[in-house]
């Protein structure tokens, strides 16, 4: 049986890497407190969405969940994130978590969200010290 060429998947040159179809619905992300809203790809992290699009975001670890620093908190549509991760649960902790904040490195916009994300100078005093 011939094989078939991997070269026929790419016969247009204006083919995207992707193999997945593009997604006519993709949900928005409003930064209130930087007056901005951003389409989003909920196949990657917000902390990859933001990198993406050039917003400034403080990371040390890489979006492994170990610094913290990427953190923001949601006003509004909570449920429209990804599920909370145990690694986010461990930098968070539980009252952190119940009062709205998440990282961007485990968490992905599923639908429209409005989100807070705390300044640059903002000092890393209230995350537990697992996190710092």
């Amino acid at each position: 049986m011939a094989e078939k060429s991997q070269d026929t998947f790419f016969q247009h040159p204006a083919k995207t890497f992707s193999r997945r179809p593009a997604m006519p619905n993709q949900p928005k992300v409003c930064i209130a407190n930087r007056s901005l809203t951003i389409t989003v790809n909920p196949a990657f992290s917000l902390l990859n969405n933001y990198l993406m699009q050039n917003i400034p975001i403080q990371t040390l670890c890489g979006g492994k969940a170990a610094c913290g620093r990427c953190r923001f908190r949601v006003l509004e549509n909570a449920s429209h994130l990804s599920p909370v991760r145990p690694a986010e649960k461990a930098r968070l902790g539980e009252a952190l978590i119940a009062a709205g904040w998440r990282l961007s490195c485990q968490s992905h916009a599923l639908r429209d969200i409005t989100i807070e994300l705390p300044g640059l100078e903002e000092k890393l005093d209230d995350l537990p010290q697992s996190a710092v």
